[in-house]
C-alpha cells in the first residue's frame, strides 16, 4: 500500500469513503486508470455501497464493482491484491453496516410471519365453519409436519451443539427461522466445524421443507376450499395471494443467492452466472423472478384445484403423469442414481426419494436453480413452464365443461382470473428471459444429464483446478464407466507424481481408493499397492473428500 498510495493518490479518497459506510447514489467511472480523480474515487465507493446491498456475499459485490469500472479492472492486474483487499472491506461493511442486513432480515421476517398468521388464521376459520372442519385439520397437520421435519433438519445441522440446536429449534417453532437464516447469508457466515451445511444449503433446506409439506399443499387445499365455498369470501382469498407471494419471493431470493454466489460461479461457471453484472439489469432480473415465480405458483396451484373439484382422481392421475414421465426420462437418459455413491436398496431408495422432492419443490414454486442437469434438468423446467401455463386453461376448460356443483365459477370469473395471472406470467417470463446472460439462456432447455454436463465441466477446468476435478470423479463415480479412460486418465497420469510430492489435502486415502485400478499409474500399482503410500493415521490428517 505504501508503494502504491504515492502513484496513485487518488486511492485515499476512495478508501476513506469506503470506510465511511454509508449508503449512497453513486455510480460507474469511464476513465482509464490515468486520468482518475478524487472526485471520480468518491463515486466509486459511494457505487459500492449499494451493490453490497444488493449482493449476497462481499466477494459477488466486489467483483460486480469491478466489472462495472475499468479503472479498478486495471487497478487488478497492476496490483493483483487489491481485490482479496476490496473483499476484506467489503466484508466489514456488510458486517457493520446494517441498512443492507435489516432490509434482508426485515423482508424475511415480514412475509415469514404474515404468511404464519394467514395460515394460522384460516385454519381457525376453517376449524369453526360448518362443514370445513375437515380443511382446518388438514392444515394444521401440514404446519405441524413442517414444523417438525424443520426441527429434525436442524438437528442434523446442529447435532454436535445442542445449544445452537435448541436456538434453531426455538426460532422454527416461533416463526423466526426465515429471518435467522437471512441474517446468517446476509452476513456473510461461513460454515461451523460442527455443522453439516453452508448457511446458504441450511436456508434451501428449511424453504423446501416448507414448500413441500406446507406451502403447496396448503395452497391447493385453500383454493379447493374457496372453490367449493357457496361464498367467496375476501379474506380467503389474501391468504392465499400471500401464500403465493412468499412462495414467489422465496423462490426469487434462493434463485438470486445461488445463482451470485462466488463460490458456485468460480466452481460451475457454466452453469452460474446467469444474472447480469449492471445494478439496474440486475434488480430488473430478480423483480421479474418474483412475479415469474408469484405467477406460476398461482397458475399450478389453482390447477391442482379446479382438477380436485371435479375428481379428485383427476389430480392424482395428473400428478402421477407429471411426475411418471419425469422419472422415466431420467431413466431412459440414465440419469436416475448419478449421485449416490452406495449401492443396494439404499441406493434405490434415495433416488426416488430425492428425484421426487426435487421435482415437486421445482415445479411448484420455480426454483430455477434447480434446473441443473445434476437434478431436474433444462428440458424439464422448460416443460414445467410451459405447462404452468397452457395446463391452467385445460383444468379451466375440465371445470367448465364437468363440474356442475352448486359453487360453481362462472365461466367468466373463471378466465378472467386465469388470463389475468397468465398476462403477469408472460411479461414476467419475457422480462426475465431478456434480462439474464445469454450465453446462459441454453442452460433453461438443455437435453443435458448429468454425466455430459459433468464430461463438459471437468474438461473445461484449468490445469490449476484439480480439486474441482476431483470432486466430480468422488461426487459421481459413475463417470468412468460412462466417459471412459480417454478423459480422465491422462489427467491422472500426468498429474501423478506432482500429487504425490506436494500432497493436496484432496489426495488421500479416500480419494485413491475410488479410483479403478487400472487409472493409477502402473508404477505406483506395483510398488505400494493401491494406497500404501497415503495411510496416514499416525499424522492424524484428516480425510476430507467426502466432504460437499
Amino acid at each position: 500500500m505504501r508503494e502504491l498510495l504515492p502513484r496513485r493518490p487518488w486511492l485515499r479518497a476512495l478508501l476513506h469513503e469506503m470506510s465511511l459506510n454509508r449508503v449512497r447514489t453513486g455510480g460507474s467511472v469511464h476513465k482509464a486508470l490515468e486520468d482518475m480523480t478524487d472526485e471520480d474515487a468518491i463515486n466509486l465507493a459511494k457505487g459500492i455501497s449499494l451493490i453490497i446491498l444488493s449482493s449476497t456475499e462481499p466477494s459477488a459485490a466486489v467483483d460486480q464493482w469491478i466489472f462495472q469500472n475499468g479503472a479498478l479492472q486495471e487497478l487488478g492486474r497492476e496490483f493483483p491484491w487489491m481485490r482479496p483487499f476490496f473483499v476484506e472491506m467489503a466484508q466489514h461493511n456488510l458486517m457493520t453496516g446494517t441498512l443492507g442486513l435489516k432490509l434482508r432480515v426485515t423482508g424475511g421476517a415480514l412475509l415469514s410471519t404474515i404468511d404464519l398468521i394467514t395460515d394460522v388464521y384460516m385454519t381457525i376459520v376453517f376449524l369453526s365453519t360448518e362443514g370445513q372442519e375437515g380443511y382446518g385439520r388438514i392444515n394444521a397437520c401440514l404446519i405441524g409436519t413442517t414444523l417438525l421435519f424443520q426441527i429434525f433438519a436442524a438437528y442434523v445441522q446442529n447435532s454436535q451443539r445442542r445449544s445452537h440446536f435448541f436456538k434453531d429449534a426455538l426460532c422454527i417453532i416461533c416463526g423466526f427461522k426465515p429471518a435467522l437464516d437471512a441474517y446468517r447469508v446476509g452476513s456473510g457466515q461461513d460454515r461451523e466445524e460442527h455443522q453439516q451445511m453452508t448457511p446458504l444449503q441450511d436456508m434451501t433446506v428449511h424453504k423446501g421443507i416448507e414448500a413441500v409439506f406446507e406451502a403447496i399443499p396448503s395452497s391447493v387445499l385453500q383454493i379447493i376450499a374457496l372453490l367449493l365455498a357457496s361464498e367467496k369470501k375476501l379474506d380467503a382469498i389474501v391468504s392465499i395471494l400471500v401464500s403465493a407471494a412468499t412462495l414467489g419471493f422465496t423462490s426469487a431470493m434462493t434463485n438470486y443467492d445461488w445463482d451470485t454466489s462466488p463460490t458456485n460461479r468460480g466452481s460451475n461457471p457454466i452453469f452460474y452466472g446467469y444474472i447480469p453484472d449492471k445494478a439496474f439489469e440486475r434488480a430488473l432480473c430478480f423483480i421479474s423472478m418474483i412475479t415469474l415465480s408469484f405467477s406460476h405458483v398461482l397458475l399450478l396451484t389453482f390447477s391442482c384445484a379446479l382438477l380436485a373439484v371435479i375428481d379428485f382422481n383427476w389430480l392424482l392421475c395428473y400428478l402421477a403423469a407429471d411426475v411418471g414421465l419425469f422419472f422415466f426420462y431420467k431413466v431412459v437418459t440414465r440419469d436416475f442414481f448419478y449421485f449416490l455413491n452406495i449401492t443396494g436398496g439404499v441406493r434405490v431408495f434415495g433416488a426416488i426419494l430425492h428425484r421426487l422432492s426435487v421435482k415437486i419443490i421445482m415445479s411448484f414454486t420455480l426454483m430455477i436453480h434447480l434446473r441443473h442437469p445434476n437434478e431436474v434438468g433444462g428440458i424439464s423446467t422448460a416443460s414445467t413452464l410451459l405447462l404452468s401455463l397452457f395446463g391452467s386453461f385445460a383444468s379451466a376448460f375440465l371445470y367448465s365443461v364437468h363440474y356442475t356443483g352448486p359453487s360453481k365459477l362462472s365461466d367468466s370469473a373463471l378466465f378472467t382470473s386465469i388470463i389475468t395471472i397468465s398476462v403477469l406470467w408472460l411479461i414476467s417470463a419475457l422480462t426475465f428471459f431478456s434480462s439474464i446472460k445469454k450465453p446462459y439462456l441454453k442452460t433453461f432447455y438443455s437435453t443435458a444429464t448429468s454425466s455430459s454436463y459433468n464430461k463438459s465441466l471437468f474438461l473445461s477446468y484449468t490445469s490449476t483446478q484439480d480439486l474441482e476435478k476431483s470432486e466430480i470423479l468422488s461426487y459421481h463415480p459413475s463417470v468412468f464407466s460412462s466417459w471412459g479412460p480417454s478423459t480422465i486418465k491422462p489427467w491422472i497420469s500426468k498429474n501423478w507424481k506432482k500429487w504425490e510430492g506436494e500432497k493436496p489435502e484432496w489426495f488421500n486415502d479416500t480419494w485413491v481408493k475410488g479410483l479403478p485400478s487400472e487409472y493409477i499409474p502402473f508404477e505406483f500399482r506395483v510398488k505400494h499397492g493401491k494406497t500404501e503410500r497415503f495411510k496416514r493415521s499416525k499424522s492424524g490428517n484428516k480425510v476430507v473428500s467426502g466432504e460437499h
